[in-house]
């Protein structure tokens, strides 16, 4: 069997169309195996699942307002093809939809998947994918070329709302739900503030809130939002806001930085002086 060591750029596209308009997109299909594969394509609709950007094929519902076809002489959407070893196709995808399509968001993946026919030792035929690779399509059907969304921050926590001066980080975590019918970025950003100065701010990752769902905040750079210590002992501000364009409220809480490890120490040390001396206090028994 061939290995399957394929490449499918872009891995995501998102269009801005208005309803009744044909668009086409190129994809770049690589084989880095050493030996040809024979590939087919398809195109199926999803939906959000979970807060983390995972997706959901099983309960998803195609559009009939939306039609796929392939725009290549020589081959078709659905129709397999060979791709020779260390070689590369370009696949051009034309994306068609009519004057009646709804307003609103439609989530689609391209596969390209390696199709064989493999004879068993009973001769009998079966087609089995080995490989699938895919690149998300998120489709904005609009009327203008910035839909108006809306948002909110759903949820936001600090984590410890009390934090010694020297040891574990502060942690941030919420989410931002999507009111709309029109995906949006987290754009956005965390400020911390003591005494009225800003001590630090955290820019928001801008991933994808898609319409009607939330999506876990996640900060650039970091796998989860958060600021390390040391820090002064005071009472901290903590603003999340969201860039203005996305209609949704700032949200502010805060925590409290106290001196509790050096405390600690301080009578850690009074108790061991304290016993020491009292220890040697005592009489010395006679024998």
């Amino acid at each position: 069997m061939p290995n399957f060591n394929l490449t499918l750029s872009p891995a995501q596209i998102e269009f801005v169309l208005k309803p009744g308009v044909t668009i086409i997109q190129a994809y770049n299909v690589i084989n880095d195996s050493g030996s040809s594969i024979t590939l087919n394509t398809e195109v199926l609709p999803w939906i959000p699942s979970g807060t983390n950007g995972s997706v959901n094929y099983n309960q998803a519902v195609n559009n009939s307002n939306i039609e796929f076809s392939l725009n290549n002489a020589n081959i078709q959407l659905g129709q397999p093809f060979t791709l020779a070893a260390n070689s590369k196709q370009q696949l051009v995808l034309k994306i068609k939809t009519n004057s009646t399509i709804p307003l609103s968001d439609n989530y689609y993946t391209f596969f390209v998947f390696q199709d064989q026919n493999i004879t068993t030792a009973s001769k009998d035929n079966f087609s089995q994918a080995s490989g699938k690779i895919g690149s998300h399509l998120l489709l904005t059907v609009s009327d203008t070329e910035n839909p108006k969304v809306a948002s909110e921050i759903q949820s936001f926590s600090i984590s410890p709302k009390i934090k010694d001066i020297f040891f574990n980080p502060i942690t941030f975590e919420g989410k931002i739900k999507n009111n709309s019918d029109f995906f949006f970025k987290t754009n956005g950003k965390i400020t911390i503030t003591k005494n009225d100065q800003i001590i630090k701010e955290l820019e928001l990752s801008p991933d994808n809130v898609l319409n009607h769902h939330s999506r876990d905040i996640f900060c650039t750079d970091q796998t989860t939002c958060q600021i390390n210590p040391p820090f002064w002992p005071g009472h901290y501000k903590v603003t999340a806001t969201l860039d203005s364009s996305l209609n949704a409220k700032s949200y502010e809480t805060s925590f409290y930085v106290l001196p509790i490890s050096p405390v600690l120490f301080i009578l850690l040390v009074v108790g061991l002086i304290f016993g020491v001396r009292k220890f040697k206090s005592k009489p010395i028994p006679k024998i």
